[in-house]
Formats: structure tokens, C-alpha cells, sequence
């Protein structure tokens, strides 16, 4: 019987899945509309996920001094966040295909978790689920090419 209970929780079939869990990290280049970065997510535990710009400056290509003007006019901690929109999606995988979870074009003000990043949102998942995540650029900003920037979906163990 406890055999059962160790099989039904689910976690045997998690040992060979593949599919990545928060913490996980994705390369957008945020310099052209429409461009995509998006994976699929396995929920284990009962997570509040987040999804953030992050632009680490140790990840930067550019001086520190560019570095620092691009932050400034687009992600500096005065300035509302992002000045440009980010479209969010998640779907839900079902039995019967998918189903929406977040579909919006964000400009939030809301400050990261930490001074090189910027959160987008931060919602709950079920867990023992699995959600495709896309975040897509809507609008052209060239200069931001010159930025290394990823897409983070992290977590904050839930209660």
C-alpha cells in the first residue's frame, strides 16, 4: 500500500521528465518587436513563480559606463518599469490540450530582487502541473541590442 501512495505522488514519473522547473533562465534579445524566448515549466511544489528581466552587469559585453546609461534611460530605479512592453503568456497543459493562464502586455513598475533586474509578475501555479511560458517583445528599441538580458522563472515557496 505504501508502495502505491509513493507511485501516486507522482514523484517516479518526475525522475525521468525532463521538462525544467523554477529556477530557470532564457536569453531574449528585447532590441526588436516580436522577438521570443519560451520553454515549458513542471510545477513540483507549491511554488509563487515570478518571471523577471535580469541583466546581470558581470554578463555584459559592453563598458560599464554604457552599461550604466542603458540602465539609466530604460531600466533605472527612477524610471517606471519597463518603459517598453513585454507580452506575457502562459498556458496550462491539460488533458484535453491547454488552457490560458496569463495573456497581457505588461508595463509594470514593479522592482526586481535585485538592483539588475526588473520582475514582470509573479502568480501561483498548481502543483504537480505543467505550463508553457512565453514572454515576446511588442515593440522595436535597437539600443537595447547591446544588452545581454535573460528571462528568469524563479519561485518563492508558497504556504
Amino acid at each position: 500500500m505504501a508502495l502505491l501512495s509513493f507511485l501516486n505522488a507522482g514523484w517516479l514519473g518526475n525522475l525521468f521528465d525532463s521538462t525544467p522547473t523554477p529556477y530557470y533562465k532564457m536569453p531574449i534579445d528585447l532590441s526588436k518587436a516580436g522577438n521570443v524566448t519560451e520553454t515549458d515549466i513542471r510545477i513540483d511544489e507549491k511554488y509563487s513563480v515570478y518571471v523577471e528581466l535580469y541583466y546581470d552587469y558581470r554578463k555584459q559585453k559592453i563598458s560599464g559606463d554604457r552599461y550604466g546609461e542603458i540602465i539609466d534611460k530604460y531600466f533605472g530605479r527612477h524610471k517606471l518599469f519597463p518603459i517598453f512592453p513585454i507580452k506575457l503568456t502562459v498556458l496550462k497543459y491539460e488533458k484535453t490540450g491547454t488552457t490560458m493562464v496569463v495573456d497581457k502586455i505588461y508595463y509594470t513598475n514593479s522592482l526586481g530582487r535585485t538592483y539588475s533586474s526588473r520582475e514582470i509578475d509573479e502568480f501561483k501555479l498548481q502543483e504537480g502541473s505543467k505550463y508553457h511560458i512565453k514572454v515576446e517583445t511588442v515593440e522595436d528599441y535597437p539600443e537595447l541590442a547591446e544588452l545581454n538580458v535573460e528571462v528568469v522563472i524563479g519561485y518563492i515557496k508558497a504556504k
